[in-house]
């Protein structure tokens, strides 16, 4: 297939990421990002798109929002302060930048769907297609109250699309950065208010990998490499839940089983060397991505054929599924 345009990182959170009655095992990061305290935060009142507003600054983030509950906002702040260290310790070499990421978060969804429409251009037919979530455009993320659990889930799942857009230089197969964002996505929270990842832990897109299992619904590898998030927009509930689950889950394989490999890969992405990639700028908005470099890309870094890969994704996948 030839180069195309990805106008921007698509998010569908059909599913509503739910807390779990246990604790997770903490995620620690071990890394000098790693909040020892709360991060310092600031409150300013702000116009966004022409409604009262705040605007939240925080060390690397400035969150600007329509939602009035400031403990809302302090919590969402912290999330993505946390959450950033978990980002960086996947590949602690790569540098982080020092000028503030800016996350959009609307009160409505009306407010949301207003600001995407003036702000997306031709796009935004694609992106208000997006029924619970959000999506990014180059450094910069978009979002909507859904519900405290939900919205935390998608501002972590959608700060990954944002560290990426900010510090790789190179483009990751689409399905790898959509699988490896999902890995954020439950988020559980602490006695004294300070947000954990456990990145092993995925309880609705683990159910829809057990769904898609069993009626044998799932993406052929070979086809998977090649997909990104706007290829399953209007497709059947069942394919877009198939493909975020299987995403998520070969990003946990390649953490859990190659995770120098994925070290890698993050680091040469960060340096613009990735193995394979031919992605360039657009002028027109986004990154041309070509799907035909996602296979000799994976294979260069797994050090092996994708039969191979196929083969040990496909028992991992099943271990998931048989755990439960």
């Amino acid at each position: 297939m030839p180069p195309y345009r990805i106008p921007a990182i698509l998010t569908l959170t059909l599913s509503l990421i739910c807390g779990c009655a246990h604790t997770a095992t903490p995620f620690n990061p071990g890394t000098d990002l790693t909040p020892a305290h709360p991060a310092p935060i600031e409150f300013r009142p702000d116009s966004i798109e022409g409604a009262g507003g705040t605007r939240v600054i925080l060390p690397h983030y400035v969150i600007y929002s329509t939602i009035a509950d400031q403990q809302v906002l302090a919590k969402t702040g912290q999330l993505l302060e946390t959450a950033l260290a978990a980002y960086h310790a996947l590949a602690p070499e790569v540098p982080v930048t020092p000028r503030p990421m800016e996350c959009y978060i609307f009160e409505s969804r009306a407010q949301w769907a207003a600001y995407t429409k003036t702000h997306t251009g031709d796009d935004a037919a694609i992106y208000l297609r997006v029924n619970r979530g959000g999506y990014t455009v180059n450094d910069k993320f978009v979002a909507y109250w859904i519900g405290d659990v939900g919205t935390y889930s998608v501002a972590a799942h959608e700060g990954w699309h944002q560290y990426v857009a900010r510090h790789l230089k190179g483009r990751l197969p689409p399905f790898l950065e959509e699988g490896l964002a999902c890995m954020f996505e439950q988020v559980t929270w602490s006695a004294d208010d300070v947000p954990r990842f456990d990145l092993t832990k995925n309880h609705p897109r683990a159910v829809a990998l057990r769904a898609a299992a069993d009626a044998d619904d799932l993406y052929p590898l070979a086809k998977l490499l090649t997909m990104h998030a706007g290829q399953v927009v209007g497709k059947r509930s069942a394919k877009i839940e198939a493909f975020y689950a299987e995403s998520w889950a070969f990003a946990r394989f390649l953490n859990e089983t190659h995770h120098p490999a994925l070290r890698q890969m993050l680091l040469d992405a960060s340096r613009g060397t990735l193995y394979a990639d031919n992605s360039t700028d657009d002028p027109s908005g986004g990154p041309l991505w070509d799907p035909a470099t996602a296979k000799p890309m994976l294979e260069h870094y797994f050090a092996m054929p994708t039969p191979q890969i196929e083969a040990a994704f496909a028992r991992y996948v099943r271990e998931i599924v048989d755990r439960g």
